[in-house]
């Protein structure tokens, strides 16, 4: 392993002070088995917070031009960086200077100097909290087999879509696909290479779109791709939308080649077609639930038509 492979998968902890030597005693401390970066000032913390989101902020309290108090405001007031956790570490051992971190969302305070064994117990402590955060956050928000956003989270990234789509008056589309006799895979082959189908769709699927757009596991072999900021002029966000639900149509009918790693190996080759239903949508004209069930009826149509199709929801007052 790389020096630079294996500094990714240490906790990454941010120390922020403007005295180098508190900053060394805090290295030392910690250097060995964390990733530590280091900012002198405020301004400077703030950019490398954006940048490069570390697991910890260590923060000094005291400091020349932006106090520790200004930099932890500023930090749970931006979505990017509201949740790492903060400790404050400062000469002032008082009550009150210690409610007021407390109050400003600091996880803890340290008095310098510092005790090392107890400083890295808490750091300890507050990095396993916010590592069993984020689990439970996965297991309400993605789906257990694919790892995908499951349906509470698509219902979330549907709101601020479309949220944005009010804003810049851009259409957005919301597309239901299901896999065209997925239970014959089954049936057939059981559910272990039914899982590995699955699975594989999720990846053809988010190759399929940006970064920025959702795929998501509705349910069974239902999936639903969200893709916001199409265009202002409805005709040519519907020729985009045609044209990624082309692609994920054209991925979907390559050949799955399935192997299964149980006591008896299996390797299984299936094509799969998709039908996909497309529900374009403009800002908060009609509600998420009504987007979702015009794709949903789409994509019923599109099986109705013979499989492996794409048809437009036809029941969209909202854009009329």
């Amino acid at each position: 392993m790389t020096e630079q492979s294996a500094a990714t998968t240490l906790p990454t902890l941010l120390v922020v002070d403007d005295q180098p030597l508190n900053i060394q005693v805090l290295v030392h401390i910690f250097g060995t088995d964390h990733h530590v970066l280091t900012a002198t000032s405020g301004a400077q913390a703030l950019s490398m917070c954006v940048d490069q989101l570390p697991d910890l902020i260590l923060l000094d309290v005291m400091m020349p031009e932006m106090s520790g108090h200004e930099v932890c405001r500023r930090l749970k007031a931006d979505s990017r960086t509201k949740d790492i956790p903060i400790i404050f570490i400062t000469v002032h051992d008082d009550p009150d200077e210690e409610a007021a971190c407390l109050r400003l969302g600091a996880v803890d305070f340290i008095p310098q100097p510092v005790n090392a064994a107890v400083v890295r117990a808490r750091v300890q402590t507050h990095l396993q909290l916010r590592q069993a955060i984020h689990q439970v956050w996965e297991l309400a928000f993605h789906d257990a087999l694919t790892g995908l956003p499951n349906r509470r989270l698509l219902n979330d990234r549907l709101a601020q879509a479309m949220a944005a789509s009010q804003r810049s008056r851009s259409f957005g589309a919301l597309m239901f696909l299901d896999l065209d006799n997925f239970k014959q895979v089954n049936d057939l082959h059981g559910h272990d290479v039914g899982d590995l189908l699955l699975l594989e769709a999720a990846a053809r699927l988010t190759q399929c779109v940006r970064e920025v757009d959702t795929v998501a596991r509705f349910g069974g072999d239902e999936f639903v791709v969200l893709v916001s900021q199409l265009a202002q002029d409805a005709d040519d966000s519907r020729a985009r939308a045609t044209t990624v639900a082309e692609k994920i149509r054209t991925a979907m009918s390559r050949s799955f080649v399935l192997s299964t790693n149980s006591k008896t190996p299996l390797q299984v080759e299936h094509r799969c077609t998709v039908s996909l239903g497309i529900s374009l949508f403009l800002g908060r004209g009609s509600s998420s639930n009504d987007v979702i069930k015009w794709a949903d009826a789409a994509m019923y149509e599109a099986k109705a038509a013979g499989r492996n199709t794409i048809r437009f929801a036809r029941d969209q007052s909202a854009l009329k």
